[in-house]
């Protein structure tokens, strides 16, 4: 079980992963030591995967996003390792679930543009040999972005 310390540092690691621990130990109320032996635990625990940065995707040329479902031809373990190794080594596709109902998984996508968004279905997803069929939501504006988990 986490202590309200240990919440309170995940808390705000989530806004701002560069705090120093001097920040981060005036922030959630503890001495530099002590907070700085945390945050290792927590590490080390694997409450902490990663540390990463978000970037801005309009900057980068990157406007178009797409929630993409996908349905499998069968479910052989050679067409579910085809897929998820794909899955795993394209960086266009931001996210991948499995999920319930008439799809096998969800894939959060983006692009330059529709266009791009809809050549990479087609020359990519589709190609595959494994997908029998597919129905893409495209994203019009997003209201909200956040990778913060809620702690309590």
């Amino acid at each position: 079980m986490l202590d309200k310390f240990e919440k309170l540092i995940l808390k705000f690691l989530q806004v701002d992963g560069r705090a120093s621990t001097q920040e981060l130990s005036d922030a959630v109320g503890l001495s530099a030591s002590p907070c700085w032996r945390r945050v290792k635990r927590l590490e080390e625990d694997g409450y902490i995967k990663r540390y990463t940065a978000i970037l801005d995707s309009k900057k980068l040329g990157l406007s178009a996003f797409g929630y993409v479902q996908v349905s499998l031809v069968d479910h052989t373990e050679g067409s579910i390792k085809l897929f998820n190794d794909f899955i795993r080594t394209n960086e266009q596709v931001l996210e991948c679930a499995s999920i319930t109902g008439d799809f096998d998984f969800l894939l959060k996508v983006v692009a330059a543009d529709p266009e791009a968004l809809e050549e990479f279905i087609m020359k990519h997803i589709l190609r595959l040999g494994v997908v029998r069929t597919t129905t893409t939501n495209f994203v019009l504006r997003q209201i909200k972005t956040s990778g913060a988990l809620p702690i309590d």
